[in-house]
This record gives structure tokens, sequence and C-alpha cells, in this order.
């Protein structure tokens, strides 16, 4: 069903219907209407309810299935009429949506001989998407031209001519495919798992030294996109993050530089600009650029997300939590988050937690949240729904175990704060002994000295003060931590769970102290 709802929501933000034309696609009060207007009021939105609605009207239930599939293939059919001309897209985007329709309406033409149209279109074609650098197009093009001119028409200078244009961009492509190849071969590591991976680390080192001389050798988009994302990573992986700001600038010059508007490119570098600017702890740097940024992306958009995601982070690592809320609220409540993948979903039900965690304890207003939806919220219902970052043992599955013993502590539930730490202690021991989760180690085994010290403020802030100087000893700019797993900086967090115990020892016994 989520294919059928992206395609219906796709086409119901586009011109279509005020020009009239999907009334021609889906016959008004036909069922392949009523069932598209059912998915765009979100009427339906899984299968159950798909069948629910069917039922309600009076159908077979065993019509649903070819309803569907009759609905997606004409909503596919219908891609090639929308305008892609709209403010949320970049020239290099439109351009590469034109140039694929026309090249598709090229080789329909070449298949049905209708050679002359076909193969000027092929020549008015190549332009583009040579000034565009769209090299695996321009390859395509370059390929069936070189047929014709040696096979049909027999012209010796534009076959020769033709031939070393296309061995000149085969070489581009090779270059392109090659950096493009060895970063994902980076990033495929870091896409369900937000663990630190120093091997990983490694590996970039060698990878960026085989990009360096494409770098050097080719100015084209895909070569320079890549590659310099490979040099980022290479630096950010270490904790240099002034010189990966550096780098992430001089990627923002060179691509400012191409007489096209490379919206996509400066997304990508901007982004990782916020992210050093966030270790570094320049939060008013970061906050601008994300200003600036906001132009650059379609709302509801992959990318969209994840700018608000740093848009979120600094407000929380400045204590503007209000702040944060709102950013928290416009995300939730996008119509297009709910079908966005577990990547962004299950990363802003984590930080929703935190922020009636702050709503609990009375950093925050309890009207903060606006949507009634968002005002909600229980805790066994999001254990539920981060099961693949529940997994993520030393990667985002941090912050979740953390909020569950901050919950228990503001409720004043101490036999269940004891439960979740002796649970959290086996964690701690078998998860978090390397140097990449040194920080959230201290954090943890702060945590596991609150029930030792009988939930006592002072006692607690006496016996963990040594811990409190390790963790500050390693602020996040230069731990190897991943930045997203600190929703809060545990110095600041520990502040915050240090002020929900009671100036009193707790009436139960004093416990014995779990190991540090």
């Amino acid at each position: 069903m989520r294919d059928l709802i992206e395609l219906a929501n796709l086409l119901n933000k586009t011109k279509l219907k005020t020009s009239g034309i999907l009334d021609i696609i889906l016959e008004p009060d036909s069922k392949m209407q009523q069932l598209y207007d059912a998915l765009v009021s979100q009427r339906v939105r899984s299968d159950d309810e798909a069948l629910s609605w069917i039922l309600d009207s009076g159908d077979d239930a065993s019509k649903l299935p070819n309803l569907k599939n009759k609905l997606k293939d004409r909503m596919l059919d219908s891609v090639f009429l929308l305008d892609f001309k709209e403010p949320g897209f970049s020239d290099r985007q439109r351009a590469y949506l034109e140039c694929y329709k026309k090249w598709a309406a090229a080789m329909i033409l070449v298949m049905r001989n209708a050679k002359v149209s076909g193969m000027d279109a092929l020549e008015k074609l190549l332009r583009h998407t040579i000034r565009y650098e769209f090299t695996d197009i321009t390859c395509d093009i370059l390929r069936v031209l070189r047929i014709h001119y040696s096979t049909h028409a027999g012209d010796l200078k534009k076959y020769e001519n033709t031939r070393e244009q296309l061995h000149h961009f085969q070489e581009i492509w090779h270059m392109e495919n090659q950096v493009e190849d060895l970063y994902t071969e980076l990033i495929i590591h870091y896409v369900n798992n937000k663990a630190t991976k120093m091997e990983v680390s490694e590996q970039a080192k060698v990878y960026y030294a085989i990009a360096k001389p494409y770098l050097e050798k080719c100015t084209s988009f895909k070569v320079q996109l890549f590659g310099r994302l490979i040099q980022v990573f290479a630096y950010s992986s270490v904790n240099d993050y002034v010189t990966t700001a550096r780098l992430c600038e001089e990627a923002v010059q060179f691509f400012d530089k191409k007489d096209y508007d490379s919206g996509f490119a400066l997304q990508v570098f901007y982004y990782n600009l916020i992210t050093c600017y966030l270790r570094l702890r320049e939060l008013e740097k970061g906050q601008n650029i994300i200003i600036r940024c906001q132009n650059l992306v379609d709302s509801g958009s992959f990318n969209w997300f994840k700018l608000q995601e740093l848009s979120f982070l600094l407000a929380m690592h400045t204590a503007h939590y209000e702040a944060a809320t709102q950013v928290l609220d416009r995300v939730m409540n996008n119509p297009r988050f709910e079908n966005q993948s577990f990547q962004i979903t299950e990363m802003w039900k984590i930080y929703h937690a935190y922020v009636h965690f702050l709503i609990k304890i009375g950093k925050l207003p309890a009207e903060s949240l606006v949507s009634q939806r968002n005002a909600k919220f229980k805790l066994s219902k999001f254990l539920n729904e981060t099961p693949v970052f529940s997994k993520d043992k030393r990667g985002m599955n941090i912050p979740i175990l953390i909020v569950q013993i901050l919950y228990a502590l503001a409720d004043r539930d101490y036999q269940q704060s004891i439960d979740r730490m002796e649970s959290i202690e086996k964690y701690c021991s078998r998860y978090l002994k390397q140097n990449d989760t040194f920080r959230s180690n201290c954090f943890i085994k702060m945590l596991l000295q609150i029930p030792a010290y009988s939930f006592h403020r002072e006692r607690v802030s006496r016996h963990t003060q040594k811990l409190y100087e390790m963790l500050c000893s390693v602020p996040m700019e230069v731990a190897n931590q991943t930045y997203e797993i600190e929703i809060i900086p545990y110095e600041t967090l520990w502040q915050i769970t240090v002020g929900t115990l009671t100036k009193e020892s707790s009436r139960r016994e004093r416990l014995r102290p779990l190991a540090s």
C-alpha cells in the first residue's frame, strides 16, 4: 500500500488536478478515482483499511487486488505528464528529468522507424546532457549516434567525431563509477547502524588515496561529489572537524561555480558542514546554514527530514527546548512522515521520547506540543516502534536505553529504576568497552550509581564526581562517538538527571553499589 500512497500523494501535489488532466487519467466517479481520493485524504492508509473501504462501498473484496494494480499502472503511466518546473527543484534536477523524458521519447521514435525525428532529437539532447554532466545518458546517446552514423548515414566525419566523444565520456563514466562505488562501500555501514567503526575509518583513507587522482584529473559532477565526500569522511572519522569544515566549504564553492544550479551537491556539503559546527559547538553558524538550506530542499523529502534532525539537535544542544519542540511538531505532523523509511521515523520517535521527558520533569510546559497526537506518549509503545535502532547496540540503542531509566527516575519508580539498571549494567559490560563509546560508558556508569546511593541527590553527585570529570575530559568534539547518540549533551543531561533526585535518602534500604 505504501507504493500507492506515495504515487497518489505525488500526483496530488502537481498541477494535473487543476489542469483537468487528472479527470482524463482517472475517470470521475470511477472506482479507481474513489480509491485515489481515499488515499490522498488518508482515509485509506493500509491494506486492512483498503479492505474495509471496499467492503463498506458494497463491493466484493476479491476485486481489491485488481483495482489496486490498475490504479498503480494508471498513475505510473501519468508520470511522464508531470511538470517538474517547481520551485523545489534545482536547475540540474529539472534538466535530469527532462533529459530522461526526451531520451525515452527519442528512443521510441527510433524503434518505430521515425529515425529522422529520433536522431534529430538525440543530437539536440546531447548538448544538454553534456552541459549538465549527465555522463550515463551522454554515453547512451553517443552509442546510438555512433551506430547510426556508421551503419545508416555512412557519415565518416560524424562517425569519427562521435566515436572520439564516446571514448572520452566512457573514461569519465569509468572514473565516476569507481568513485561512486568506493563511496557506497563506506556509507552502507552507517545506514542502519550509528555505531562508530574504526575499521571503516581506515578504509576511508585507503579509498581517498584511490579517488584523489580522479579528483585532480576530472571536474565532472559525480567524480567531485563522491570523491569529496570520501575525503570528508576520511577526516571526520578521525574527529578532525576543523579540516572537515574547510573541505565542505571548499566543496560548496566548487559546486557554486558550476554554470547550473547544483542544489543536491550543495545540500550534501551544507549538511556535513552543519554537523561539523554541531561537533565544534559553533551552534550559531550551524543555525545560519540551516536557514540557508531550507530553500534548497523540498518539504517532506528525505533531505528535508535529515535537515530538520540537525535543526532539532542544534536547539537541544543549546537548551532551546521549545524551539526543538516546534521542529518536532513540524516534522511529525508532515503528511509524508509516516511513509518515510525507518531511519527517519525511528529517529524522530526517539526525539519524541526525550521531549516528553523534558515535559515530565517541568523543563517544558505541557502545551509545548501543539499537535494532540504528539502530545500523547507511552513508553511501551515507543519501545515497540523502534525495533531496528533497538538492535543498534553501540549506536542508537544507547539513547533508547537511557531514556527508559530517565522516565523511571522522573516517576520516582525506584524499583523499576533498579530493574532497568541491572539489565543496563550487563549491556554496558558487553557493548560499551571500546573508545568510540567512552562518553556513553561514563554516563551509563554514572546512572548505575544512582540506586547504589539511595537516589539521594548529594550522595550521587559526590560519588560520581570522578566519572563526571572523566566524561568532561573527552568532549563531544573529540569523541569518536557519532553525534546522533547524544540527544542532549551528557554533561547537561546529567545535571538534569541529578535534579530529578530527592534531597533525602529513599526509604529503601541502601543498595550495594553496582560495578563501575
